[in-house]
């Protein structure tokens, strides 16, 4: 609506005897308005019963710019555009507000993740054994699982019954809430209960930890049977000479 027919509209109102109001301040969500005001005549205000030439009291006492005239004015025209930009200003405040705290909570999610302990664990369980084995980003071998399982044939000699080995693997985290544990304390006293499930539920004897990265993880942890610390699988199969000093470790 142009100046002029919201001029008009502000006439035929206040003919009608009918107060216009607007908003003191800008309302959340609304458009900003435009204000005018009307300059009333004497006639019109001494043909009102008890109305005086107070504009407050022809209903537009609340509006900001005095006349059309003024209306016009480069001064009146400033003053409009630097309330609409504080209008503006405030209205947009929370939305940035709220922006930056999305922000900054999504950062703090991002930064927690990040320093969460990650790694996978393949448990095979054969006999009354249980071999232990850190996989990382990679998939577990029939190479590995065939190395396994003749060195726990070889164990139970002269039992020659060759047994399937049944595989488990342990992923760290379980989630990515990071509202939730997922710290290192958290992992190994998830790791410790799995652990002692595997090893009941099997009635095992032992538990042999192969490669570095298995024994830093299970080091410091409680188990229900004796343990062994050996190389890796896949440090045997791509150094055959290490399987003679992990028979002379299990053997004894």
């Amino acid at each position: 609506m142009s100046a002029s027919q919201e001029i008009n509209r502000l006439r035929y109102l206040a003919a009608m005897g009918v107060p216009t109001y607007v908003a003191r301040r800008p309302l959340p969500g609304a458009a900003v308005s435009a204000k005018y005001a009307l300059r009333v005549s004497t006639r019109v205000a001494e043909a009102r019963p008890g109305s005086t030439n107070n504009m407050g009291e022809a209903g537009l006492a609340t509006l900001a710019t005095p006349d059309k005239r003024s209306a016009g004015s480069p001064l009146a025209a400033q003053a409009l555009r630097e309330s609409l930009a504080q209008a503006t200003g405030r209205r947009k405040t929370p939305q940035t507000e709220a922006a930056s705290d999305t922000n900054a909570t999504v950062a703090k999610s991002a930064a927690s993740l990040a320093q969460v302990p990650r790694f996978r664990l393949a448990a095979m369980i054969i006999g009354k054994r249980m071999w232990l084995e850190e996989l990382g980003d990679e998939a577990l071998a029939q190479d590995q699982l065939q190395l396994i399982s003749a060195m726990s044939r070889a164990l139970s000699h002269p039992a020659v019954d060759e047994e399937a080995v049944a595989v488990t693997e342990f992923r760290w985290p379980l989630h990515d809430n990071a509202q939730l544990g997922l710290g290192s304390e958290d992992a190994a006293a998830t790791l410790q209960g799995f652990l002692y499930r595997q090893l009941e539920e099997n009635a095992c004897v032992e538990l042999i930890c192969l490669g570095d990265a298995s024994k830093t993880l299970l080091m410091d942890l409680s188990v229900p049977c004796a343990r062994r610390f050996v190389p890796s699988t896949r440090e045997m199969l791509k150094t055959p000479l290490l399987k003679r000093d992990v028979w002379n470790t299990l053997r004894v």
